[in-house]
This record gives C-alpha cells, structure tokens and sequence, in this order.
C-alpha cells in the first residue's frame, strides 16, 4: 500500500509539471496566434478581447508614462525654481549694491554747482536731488566720525587696573555696536537716494523733461548698470512666474487626480490584472488549436511550422492522460485494499464480539445454577421452621 502511494505521489508531481509545461506551450501557441491577425474588421468575440485587453494595456502605460514625467518635470521645476530664486536674490543685492554706490556718489562727491559753466547744470541737478537727504547725511557722517574718534581714543587709552580695563572695553562695545548700526543706516541712506535718483530719472527719461541735461561718466556708468541688472531682474522675474505656474498646473492635476504615486500604482495593478486575463486567453485559443475540433477562424491562424507545437501538446496531453489513468488504477487499487482491511477487521471485531457473548452466557448459566442451589437450600431451611 505505501508502495503504491509513493507510485501516485510521483504521478502527481509529473503531472504537475506537464501541465505547467502545457499551459506555458499552449500560452505561448496563443500569442503567436493572435500576432497573426491582421484584419482589423473581425469581429470575433476572442480577437475583440485580445483588442481590447491590449489597448487597456498600452493606455495604462502612456498615464503611467505621463504620471512619470509629470513627477519628473515637477521635480526639475523645484530645482529651477531654487535657482532661480537664489539668482534673483543675487540680482536684488547686486542692483542695491549699485544704488548704494550712486548714493554715496550722489551725497559725497556730488561738486559744488557751477553757475558759468556746461557742466555746471548737471552738477546743480544732482545736487537739488540730493540736498534732501544730505542733511541726514551729514548728520550720519558725523556721528560716525565721532564714533570712530571715541572708539579710537579708548582703543589709545591706557588702563591702571583690571576694573578700568572692564569699563573700557565694556564702552568700547557699546560704541562699535552703535558704530555699526550708523553704518547701516548709512548705506540704507545711499541706496535708499540712489535708488531714488536712478527712479526719478526714468520718469523724466520717460516724460522727455531731462532732454537737455547729460549726467557724468560715473552716473552714467552706473545707470547704465542699474538698467542691465534691473533688466537682468525682469527676465528672471518672468521665468520665475512662468516656472511658478508651471508647477502649479502639474500640482492642481495632481490635486485632482491624487497621489501621482498612487495613480501609477493603481494603474501597474490595472495592468497585472489585464495581462492575466491575456495570458487566460491565451492559454485557451491555444488549446482550442490543439484540440482536434478547433474552430474555423483559429484554423486558418495555424501554420505548417506550427505542427512541432501541436505535436508536443499532444504528447504532453497524452502523457497526463496516461498518468491519471496510472493515478486512478492506483487510487481503485488502494480502495479496494482498504476495503478489504476494512472487512478484515469488521471480522475480527465480530469474533471478538462473539466471543465476549460466549463468554457471558456461559457466566448467565453459572448464574442461573448458583439461583437454582440457592432457591434449594431456601426451601430445606424451610422446612425446618
């Protein structure tokens, strides 16, 4: 019996195994088969659904392809978005450097005007401009130069002790603190003019009222580089917009159809899924050509170079067969064993049983003469009384 176990248990794997190789032949026998169609108005029910499982296929992988490159082009969007915004705050520094520079020029080194000469009105003009704030200039000048002088004499000043020492560097901090705070209100004050000068000049540029006017060499020269870098400033303002909205249109799909990471998912799913239902397919046009009744249309889909394929089906097929006939000998085999122990053992339980009441009556019979000697010897003592 465990012999013939052992037997079915081999049968099985090797059928296994057939049918692996079966399905897998028959599969592959099915796609070719189907390569093979190249008239597009049948209307066969099988070649509808190979049409149509191909076309989810290759509509899942353009949006799995369109999702990518979305996440792709946002990716790169952020990126340039960085830069471009880190160009624009080099820009936005470099421009209030310039303006900063035609102040100081503007407030420090503007000449005296010159009432008898040509240049004389272009002095005069930068000199109206900039008698608003040379006021506060002069003021700011000056409290530096007195910061400066104090920090100077306390840096030349001697200490006699430890506590002199502390005082004077405790001074000394508050000075340069006040120091610097002057110097940047100073150069707010520069750039704050220059920027003023380099506006007022384009409106009149603008209205045509500075016509008969020309500025010096270094005004022009640094007009001529607030207009680059402000022009600089513009284009990457634009880009920076454009990129902007870019990006906000990709994140507003993204917003409507849900996480991009989910959408490609979902669809590698929706792929698996119609790949399977192919793959069935497959398996059955292919055993349909296989078999001997294959319906007209897979009929003429056949090639001559197809009979090795249809040749090893046939041999795999036959050897299943021959392997579930083996099994089930096998199995009827088995059973008729089992019912055979089965019998054996019912009759053995029975002469057991048997004996058991061969047994007992043989005790009954001891009982019922014990009852007999007993009923005797009741009716002696009887007597008796």
């Amino acid at each position: 019996m465990d012999e013939r176990k052992k037997q079915i248990d081999v049968l099985e794997r090797s059928n296994r195994e057939s049918r692996g190789s079966l399905d897998s032949l028959l599969t592959r026998f099915g796609e070719t088969l189907f390569s093979r169609i190249t008239d597009t108005t049948v209307e066969n029910g099988d070649v509808i659904e190979y049409r149509q499982l191909q076309k989810d296929i290759g509509d899942s992988n353009s949006a799995i392809f369109f999702v990518e490159e979305q996440i792709r082009r946002q990716r790169e969007l952020e990126e340039e978005i960085g830069l471009k915004e880190q160009e624009n705050k080099e820009r936005v520094k470099e421009l209030a450097g310039i303006y900063t520079r035609m102040g100081k020029l503007l407030l420090e080194d503007t000449p005296a005007p010159c009432a008898n000469s040509a240049a004389g009105s272009v002095a005069d003009s930068a000199t109206d401009f900039a008698a608003p704030f040379r006021e506060q200039a002069n003021a700011l000048n000056a409290k530096i130069d007195s910061l400066q002088s104090r920090i100077s004499g306390l840096d030349q000043k001697e200490g006699s002790n430890v506590f002199t020492w502390i005082g004077k560097s405790a001074q000394s901090l508050v000075l340069r603190s006040f120091l610097t705070k002057a110097e940047e209100n100073q150069e707010q004050l520069y750039r704050s003019a220059g920027e003023a000068f380099s506006r007022r000049g384009k409106e009149e540029g603008a209205s045509g009222e500075n016509a008969g006017n020309e500025d010096t060499a270094e005004v022009a020269a640094l007009k001529t580089e607030i207009e680059n870098a402000d022009a600089q400033l513009k284009d990457i303002s634009e880009d920076l917009k454009k990129l902007q909205e870019e990006k906000r249109l990709i994140s507003a799909d993204f917003d409507v159809q849900g996480n991009p990471l989910k959408q490609i998912q979902s669809l590698k799913n929706h792929i698996g899924h119609a790949r399977t239902e192919l793959g069935i397919l497959y398996r059955r046009v292919g055993g349909q050509a296989a078999s001997a009744d294959a319906p007209e249309f897979i009929h003429t889909l056949i090639a001559p170079e197809d009979q090795e394929v249809l040749d090893n089906a046939t041999r795999i097929n036959r050897s299943i067969q021959d392997n579930e006939t083996a099994i089930t000998r096998l199995r009827t085999a088995l059973a008729i064993d089992e019912e055979k122990a089965k019998i054996e053992k019912y009759r053995n339980s029975i002469e057991d049983k048997k004996k058991r009441i061969d047994d007992a009556q043989k005790a009954i019979a001891d009982l019922e003469g014990s009852i007999t000697d007993s009923e005797k010897h009741i009716e002696e003592l009887q007597k008796l009384l």
